[in-house]
């Protein structure tokens, strides 16, 4: 993927007031959101959507008082007509960009959780593309594209939360989904049977097409 199909791609995301189904901001990265990330990708390549996912870094969250995020009930989106959990305000998100610097880093950042992920998964390895996009002369943008390949993909391994070692932030065996906004397989939010089914008949439909090639 050029820098230039990367940016038509981020651009419309960044305009809106959600994170969704197939993207995430994250203001910055460091070693010790590889273990969340591995979860976030895990979900992403778990989830119905039929595209490539994406987690974008260098944009964060607004923080101006006025600006606030709005949790919605089952009512509020029964109404909406949506699934997202949240709803943005207007000016929530922040463009702050990355500096080359930092840039560098996540250059690190992304060999470390590719060998990372190479290491921890049971059945299927996600695929991961890694793209800088230049904002303005000295501020980017990078971008971790997932790619939507066959699948199913969990962990053969509990992996420690990078900031509480008493922690996990990914379970071994257990199914992530990424639904409208959110996880599903963090804390009480179990990824349900019907998801369990279509991941698995996906995958099992997929590997039948290639035995008849």
């Amino acid at each position: 993927m050029t820098e230039r199909e990367a940016f038509r791609i981020v651009q419309p995301l960044l305009e809106g007031y959600t994170e969704g189904i197939y993207w995430d901001f994250k203001k910055g990265l460091t070693d010790e959101h590889i273990p969340a990330i591995i979860k976030d990708i895990l979900a992403f390549s778990n989830s119905d959507y039929s595209g490539d996912s994406y987690i974008i870094v260098g944009v964060g969250e607004s923080k101006d008082e006025d600006q606030r995020k709005i949790p919605l009930s089952t009512e509020d989106r029964r109404r909406l007509n949506t699934d997202a959990n949240f709803i943005y305000l207007p000016g929530k998100w922040d463009l702050c960009g990355l500096s080359v610097d930092d840039l560098g880093k996540m250059k690190q950042f992304s060999a470390k959780l590719t060998e990372k992920l190479e290491l921890c998964m049971l059945i299927s390895h996600p695929m991961c593309e890694f793209v800088p996009i230049a904002i303005s002369k000295n501020r980017w943008i990078y971008l971790i594209v997932v790619k939507k390949v066959p699948g199913v993909f969990i962990s053969n391994r509990d992996i420690e939360d990078g900031y509480n070692k008493s922690k996990f932030a990914v379970r071994q065996g257990v199914l992530y989904v990424r639904m409208a906004d959110s996880t599903m397989g963090v804390k009480n939010g179990v990824a349900t049977a019907t998801e369990y089914i279509r991941v698995w008949k996906n995958y099992i439909d997929w590997l039948e097409k290639e035995k008849q090639k």
